[in-house]
């Protein structure tokens, strides 16, 4: 079977899986598992859990785990510019230079603010400038998902008692395997989670 390997294509399947849950997610865990085996082995095994995962869970069930990890949890929030900005005119900035890229591509982020997750990677799967593509991944979407991955500061496991795995632990490995993959794209993301270029690289299509 021939998959396109182009990193767009990638990007989609990963957009509609860290969308909100709508019909069969199945197919579309095991496509992406596939498109990413070369590039990161540990991210196609990631896949291939979530794919076991929608598989024996009920519709209600996965909706019901998705809430509860992206809404109910403020640090997995799937807004990028929330992870970058907080809630400040920056943020703002930054969602008027999101909608002025979307503009040409027709792409409309519906019910969701430009800066959700999926909006940004269903973008980057179409946008034609990769060096662009690469740009934003570098300054927005690799340090806000570094922030939803480590805000988190675990206490030392207890080994006397029988570490239980949270809710919904499999859509966090599933943006740890976006991390891993978007490293294969944009090699240079060695940058401080705190340095936030994304002003200048926004600013100049906001008025």
């Amino acid at each position: 079977m021939y998959y396109d390997l182009r990193p767009g294509h990638v990007l989609h399947f990963f957009a509609q899986l860290l969308d909100y849950p709508r019909g069969d997610l199945t197919g579309v865990a095991a496509q992406g598992a596939a498109l990413v085996a070369d590039r990161s082995p540990e991210a196609a095994a990631t896949l291939h859990e979530f794919e076991s995962f929608v598989q024996h869970t009920p519709q209600s069930r996965l909706e019901e785990i998705y809430t509860g990890v992206f809404e109910l949890d403020a640090t997995c929030h799937p807004y990028v510019g929330y992870h970058l900005f907080g809630e400040s005119y920056k943020r703002s900035t930054f969602l008027l230079g999101l909608k002025d890229r979307y503009r040409p591509y027709h792409l409309d982020s519906g019910v969701e603010l430009p800066d959700h997750l999926a909006v940004m990677l269903r973008f980057l799967a179409v946008h034609e400038d990769w060096a662009e593509c690469q740009e934003i991944i570098t300054e927005a979407l690799h340090p806000a998902l570094h922030q939803m991955l480590h805000n988190k500061e675990d206490d030392p496991p207890d080994p006397t008692i029988p570490k239980q795995e949270p809710p919904g632990e499999e859509y966090r490995r599933l943006l740890q395997a976006l991390y891993e993959v978007l490293l294969t794209m944009a090699p240079d993301l060695a940058l401080p989670v705190a340095w936030h270029p994304v002003n200048t690289l926004f600013a100049s299509s906001c008025h």
